[in-house]
């Protein structure tokens, strides 16, 4: 096992995952793909990174990829220390298991970690599943690590 993705949306609860994936890549001597996909970076700018109301121009878009880069190294130093991480943010053109997917096949990656946030009932359908249609499409394993979150 070569290479690991784990997943993250910055939320406590994708970050449980983290802890499972260093200790997979110590043992097999794994490096590790950290991922951000990021489903509509023009919204996404104007609530996670500005406090005015913009319009979400390139620049915009690019400034707040910027940011949640650096808030991966972040978390990547916090969480994965002593271990080869790459950061990666993927602008999604589709839906974000899409985007994952692509990743896995594009970087050929071995194994895929992903915190499950355990919506249920109305949460679940009116959100879905993204690790629930990752499993259902990826061409390599996954280990989904539950994050007890409601």
């Amino acid at each position: 096992m070569k290479r690991i993705l784990v997943t993250t949306d910055h939320s406590a609860e994708s970050q449980v995952a983290f802890a499972l994936t260093k200790s997979l890549s110590e043992k097999f001597d794994s490096k590790i793909d950290l991922l951000t996909v990021i489903e509509d970076p023009a919204q996404a700018a104007v609530i996670y990174a500005l406090d005015n109301p913009i319009v979400p121009t390139k620049d915009v878009q690019e400034q707040f990829k910027e940011k949640v880069m650096r808030d991966l190294h972040a978390l990547a130093s916090e969480h994965l220390t002593d271990r080869e991480v790459t950061c990666h943010v993927v602008l999604a053109e589709h839906a974000v298991h899409s985007a994952i997917l692509s990743f896995v096949r594009e970087h050929n990656i071995d194994l895929v970690v992903m915190a499950s946030h355990g919506r249920t009932g109305l949460k679940r359908l009116l959100i879905g599943s993204v690790v629930e249609r990752v499993v259902r499409e990826c061409p390599c394993p996954i280990l989904t690590v539950p994050s007890h979150g409601d």
